[in-house]
Formats: C-alpha cells, structure tokens, sequence
C-alpha cells in the first residue's frame, strides 16, 4: 500500500451515488391475509441487519409466494445489497440468499459498466455518515432515492475498485468464518445442556429457586453526566441495546460505576424487552436494564450459569407482559422463580465438557473484534484514496 490522495489522481473520477446502482423498494404484503405469511421466503426488515456485519443468511418473518406475488415487495437477489431507509439510517448489508424486504429499506444492484457489489458495499459503509447528515424527518430519520443524487463520490478504476474491495472484503469473510463457528459451537453446548438436563433429566434432583443456585446483581444506572464514549472510567452496559452475539459491544462508559459484572457472569436483560442474554466479556458496571448472574457454589462455572439460564429465557421472557407500560423482572421474580438443582457432580462434568467450547467463541470473538477494529480503520483510507493499492501487491 502507498500513501497517496485521490484528489490528484487522474484514475479516481466523480460521479452520484445514483450513477452507480440501480435502487428498488420493497413492500409489506397485507398482514389481514394469512396466506401471504408463514412461508419459505425471508422477508426482511431493519431488525433483521445484523449489528454492523456484513452478510444476512436470514429473515425473522417469512413470506409465501403468494405473498410475494400479490404485494409491491421485491426480491433482493444473492450477492446484491440492502441498506435501511428509515429510523436507522445507512445500515448496509450484502445478502447471502434471495430474500424478499420491506419499505423501510433500499434494494441495490451495482451499476456493471462502473463497479461491482463488492466495491459498492465498502464505498456505501464509507459514506453512511453522509446518509445520515442527509436524512430527514420529525419522528423517523429519512432518507429517499434523491438522497443518492445529492451524494458525490469519487471511484477510481474497475480494476483498483476490485483490489480495494478484495483486501476489505478477505477481512470480513474472516470475520464472518468466525461469526458462523461461533453459532455452531454454540448449538452444540445448547444441544448437549438439552441432552444432560432436560432429556435425561433425574427425578430425585431437588427444586429450589433460582437463587438456590445463583448468586444475582440487579443493575443500577450511574449519574448520566458519567457517562463517555472516550473510554474513561469502566466499560458501561445499560441494557440490551448493547448486545451481540453472545457479548455485547462496548460503546458507553462511566466514571462513577454503581454495580457490577464480574467477567464471564451471564448477563440478562430486566427490562423491555426481557430475557435477553449475552455474557460478560470482561469486568464492567451494568445499569438498570441488566442483571448478572454466576453459579453460586464455583464462579468458574460460567458455562453451566449461561446455558442454565438460556435454557429457562421463554419462562424468563414472560415478564415481559408484566409491566404495566414496559415488561420487567424484579429481584424477587428472580428469588421466587423455581428451578430444578442438578447434582453437583452432573453440572461439575458438564462445566469440564463445555468450558473449551465456549473458551473457543471467546477466542474467536476476540479475534473478531481484532479484524473489525483493523477493516474500520483501513476502510476510509482505501476508499478516501488516502492509501493506495499498488497493483504489485495483490
């Protein structure tokens, strides 16, 4: 890679976003007609971009072909691109099948004759703060298809454009090759809970309470003038909004923490909605929204404590109606939330199967997080022209 500046170079040239993609819009088929849902086609809403990642394998809802006929929705073909339109503006994702979408997102196909979808993906992340500056509304942030008329970007040469986009994008296949085991190893450590716990469940194993078996922190929101993105004081979770995949994201901190997660406690949200999980990827103050939890008799014993818990979450989930304007889970739910107690030995034996797994998806977690961390760093100096791709070195 070389330094350089695109703006002295004669192989970048300017043109409008709307110049290099075709945009369609989806729709919703009516929800009155059952016949149109339940089916085999994923229907995609913003709910179903995946943090930030750049592949969609699925869709929470489903529609029949029915459906798809019969309403203005669209198919987003594999390989093409979906980025949001409405509320949370500029997520983009590249679709890793055909999925059907709703209005609240934009279809994309690049234009062939001036790049591709692999160059467009990374050249829409680069300028996602440019959707946002150019989005509108009073209660939704906006964007429309003007919006990619009223965004200028420079390019450079379909040949450069594939070389930027190869390095970006040999970084997220890996990203996204750690995502996938992650899930996979996870189902097994659920399958094999499943296996020990509840199929092969022992009639004389006592019934008790959660706290029985756990030791519980109920979370409590620092001053909000504590609060930083700047990383000063301790990492701060205020609920599930800060979640992933198995870890949350850190985004917030606080210079005046109140309570606590221990690393490695399964951290469950108590707040609309309920039942969330994730678990502590290290030390960190958690706010009203959480609650974390580790085995009572041997705090080493995270794995049994989150597959535990993740086992009972539709009960858990209940709560979530129990409010009367948002759902909760209290302390004394959780103290009088009944629970069947395995024999130590059981769960002592399950802890010494599991742990490597779940060791695994922190390691690979923190590699994820070391990979995201290098692609934003190198993204907008590829795509500003501000490094260069010599040709040599690919």
């Amino acid at each position: 890679m070389n330094q350089s500046n695109h703006s002295s170079d004669s192989e970048w040239k300017d043109y409008k976003l709307s110049d290099l993609m075709e945009i369609f819009g989806g729709g919703t088929p009516k929800t009155s007609v059952p016949e149109y849902w339940n089916g085999d086609i994923p229907w995609l809403s913003v709910s179903d971009f995946n943090n930030g990642k750049k592949y969609i394998y699925d869709a929470e809802k489903k529609i029949t072909e029915k459906g798809l006929k019969e309403s203005n929705t669209k198919i987003i073909e594999r390989g093409q691109i979906i980025i949001s339109a409405r509320g949370t503006v500029g997520a983009v994702a590249m679709l890793a099948r055909d999925m059907a979408f709703n209005q609240t997102s934009y279809g994309l196909d690049a234009n062939k004759t001036l790049t591709d979808n692999e160059f467009l993906y990374y050249l829409l992340k680069y300028n996602i703060p440019n959707f946002i500056s150019s989005s509108y509304g009073a209660v939704f942030d906006t964007i429309t298809k003007e919006t990619f008329n009223q965004i200028t970007v420079s390019i450079p040469k379909p040949l450069k454009q594939r070389a930027i986009a190869s390095i970006l994008s040999s970084l997220d296949d890996k990203i996204d090759l750690f995502h996938r085991q992650n899930k996979t190893l996870e189902q097994l450590a659920e399958t094999l809970f499943r296996q020990w716990f509840v199929e092969e469940a022992d009639e004389s194993w006592e019934t008790g309470t959660l706290e029985d078996e756990f030791d519980f922190t109920m979370g409590q929101s620092p001053p909000g003038d504590s609060y930083n993105e700047i990383g000063d004081g301790t990492i701060f979770f205020q609920g599930r909004t800060d979640f992933d995949f198995r870890f949350p994201k850190k985004r917030m901190f606080t210079t005046q923490p109140s309570r606590y997660a221990k690393k490695f406690d399964t951290l469950i949200s108590v707040r609309a909605p309920v039942g969330d999980m994730n678990m502590a990827f290290e030390d960190c103050c958690i706010g009203r929204g959480l609650s974390a939890f580790r085995y009572k008799h041997n705090h080493d014993y995270y794995s049994y404590t989150y597959y535990k818990l993740r086992s009972l979450m539709q009960v858990i989930k209940q709560f979530e109606d129990s409010g009367t304007v948002f759902g909760s889970i209290t302390k004394n739910d959780f103290k009088q939330f009944e629970n069947t107690i395995p024999l130590n030995e059981v769960i002592e034996k399950f802890q010494v199967v599991i742990k490597p797994i779940d060791d695994k998806i922190f390691s690979n977690t923190k590699q994820i997080n070391a990979l995201t961390q290098l692609r934003d760093t190198i993204l907008p100096k590829l795509m500003s022209g501000e490094v260069r791709v010599r040709m040599s070195e690919l």
